[in-house]
């Protein structure tokens, strides 16, 4: 859950350019790793024209219906004749009226049924939230959101949206499947929207995705008042999107974990803060860090002008960046060392603690392993662990020199032993310990159990006085979910006494002992989100 409710500006309007923007209310706020969060019908667009109402009255002669969008309100339009009149009636249909209406998309080269089952007013991840009174639709204060059921080609029909609340707002234009929004009025799509799952005063949201978020958060694709131009407010809702699942490269691919606490503001906000036009490292005591600016480049797509160093420092986790200006080391430029008057106007900056750690075996001779997040890397070299030689294993680890162990494989990220108290009361029910033991005589076991699973000789081995805590994974993972699965398991030598590796592969001459939890893989595991 971000921190930043106790900063001075949360709630200051912000005049960005031709139009004006909130800064977004904080309590929150948090990365995901989906855009829609429809799972596997992400990136459905959906044609206007393809809307099919419910039959109307019998007495009535209706032409093809349409639908319309104008903001965050969708409507069907339809042309009718009533006998025996013959003056043409329009049959409109908005908001609750809305149930049963279908529309078909094209989908994995056929088609999909996607019907609005109930419509109900969308509660905003941010308060205050408005009543949907036909004032409060029109001028934005509220709006709609609809259960959609999804049927590819037109057979058992199955929720859109799986994780979350169930439920999607409406949203116009279109989206590529790199994450591109695309000014289009003939299609709109469906965003999934979290769910509220815990108390008072500690929100808890679960699945959806961050097109969602970031309308609540105050980023709405659409213009909200005669201050603000279109374009401008789909560019900050582009910039938003970016941020919010960490796609540095703009491949429609996330860097980051679902639930990352997430602190984020627009330029007057961060030159606020900001020491002769130099951003800080970390906001006050919250634990953030500075992780990127995001503005629209110069052919009009929203990208990070710079990563913060710790950033930097933890991208070979899981990073996908292709984009040669952020993927060299030798000429990146950190956000610490830029000059915020050089940029324009379109600008978020974004503050998270990192929560992930790259988890990484290495291999000595022909059955030793070490499975840790005891590491060095070098940024940029090891992303995605595509070039493990980007890995070495740190002093303490082994009982000879580090540099005998050989990279072997990069499991994925688990969350850091660091992890603050806060947020392992929030995802207590979801993750669970790693412990790090070792022998005397410098074998390792990366295990579960706080005791070592009892093995004979094996102890807590502490780094820098973290207790033998290696980290946490997640101890379950929803098994409706279509995402990738990604146990990490622990096996045991098929003839040496004592001998164990942990790893997401059998290594060669191991036997199975069991499944240790499950790692977050960046992407693919359901939504969690803080």
């Amino acid at each position: 859950m971000a921190m930043h409710g106790k900063w001075w500006w949360v709630g200051a309007v912000l005049t960005v350019g031709t139009g004006a923007f909130a800064e977004p209310p904080p309590t929150n706020s948090a990365q995901g790793t989906r855009l829609h969060g429809s799972e596997r019908f992400e990136f459905i667009n959906i044609p206007m024209k393809s809307a099919e109402p419910p039959p109307a009255p019998a007495n009535h002669q209706c032409s093809r219906a349409a639908a319309w969008m104008e903001g965050g309100r969708l409507g069907v339009n339809q042309n009718c004749t009533v006998d025996p009149y013959p003056m043409p009636v329009r049959r409109m249909l908005t908001g609750e009226t809305l149930v049963n209406v279908a529309f078909r998309a094209p989908f994995e080269g056929r088609s999909v049924k996607l019907t609005i089952r109930e419509v109900r007013c969308h509660a905003d991840i941010t308060p205050p939230t408005y009543p949907c009174t036909a004032e409060n639709i029109q001028v934005g204060k509220a709006r709609w959101e609809y259960r959609v059921t999804a049927a590819p080609e037109d057979k058992q029909e199955v929720a859109l949206c799986p994780t979350g609340s169930g439920f999607a707002l409406a949203v116009p234009n279109a989206w590529s499947t790199s994450g591109d929004l695309l000014q289009n009025p003939n299609y709109f799509t469906f965003a999934c929207a979290p769910s509220d799952q815990g108390s008072a005063g500690k929100p808890f949201f679960v699945g959806g995705g961050v097109i969602s978020k970031c309308i609540d958060w105050g980023y709405a694709p659409w213009a909200g008042d005669s201050a603000t131009t279109d374009t401008a407010a789909r560019e900050y809702h582009q910039l938003c999107t970016r941020m919010a699942v960490a796609d540095y490269c703009g491949e429609g691919k996330s860097n980051t974990l679902d639930g990352t606490p997430l602190s984020f503001m627009g330029p007057q906000a961060a030159a606020a803060i900001s020491l002769q036009g130099k951003l800080p490292e970390q906001l006050g005591t919250t634990g953030h860090s500075l992780e990127a600016v995001w503005t629209m480049d110069a052919c009009g797509l929203a990208r990070p002008v710079c990563l913060g160093k710790r950033r930097w420092d933890t991208l070979s986790t899981e990073g996908t960046c292709l984009d040669a200006s952020l993927h060299i080391p030798e000429t990146k430029v950190t956000c610490e060392m830029l000059n915020l008057s050089q940029l324009g106007d379109r600008m978020l900056v974004s503050y998270s603690p990192f929560l992930d750690r790259a988890l990484v075996t290495f291999k000595r001779g022909a059955n030793e392993y070490v499975t840790t997040t005891a590491v060095q890397g070098f940024p940029g070299e090891s992303a995605g662990g595509t070039e493990l030689g980007g890995f070495s294993l740190m002093p303490g680890m082994g009982d000879t020199v580090p540099s005998t162990f050989d990279p072997l494989r990069v499991e994925g990220p688990i969350l850091a032993a660091t992890l603050t108290t806060e947020l392992k009361q929030r995802m207590e029910t979801f993750i669970k310990p790693l412990y790090r033991c070792a022998t005397s005589s410098g074998r390792n076991l990366l295990t579960d159990s706080k005791v070592c699973d009892s093995a004979p000789g094996y102890t807590l081995k502490s780094i820098a006085g973290d207790g033998g805590l290696e980290g946490w994974v997640y101890s379950a993972v929803d098994t409706t979910s279509t995402g990738q699965r990604r146990p990490l398991k622990l096996w045991r030598h098929a003839t040496q006494a004592g001998v164990f590796a942990t790893s997401t592969e059998m290594p060669s001459g191991y036997t199975f002992v069991r499944d240790l939890g499950y790692l977050p893989a960046v992407g693919q595991l359901p939504g969690r989100d803080l």
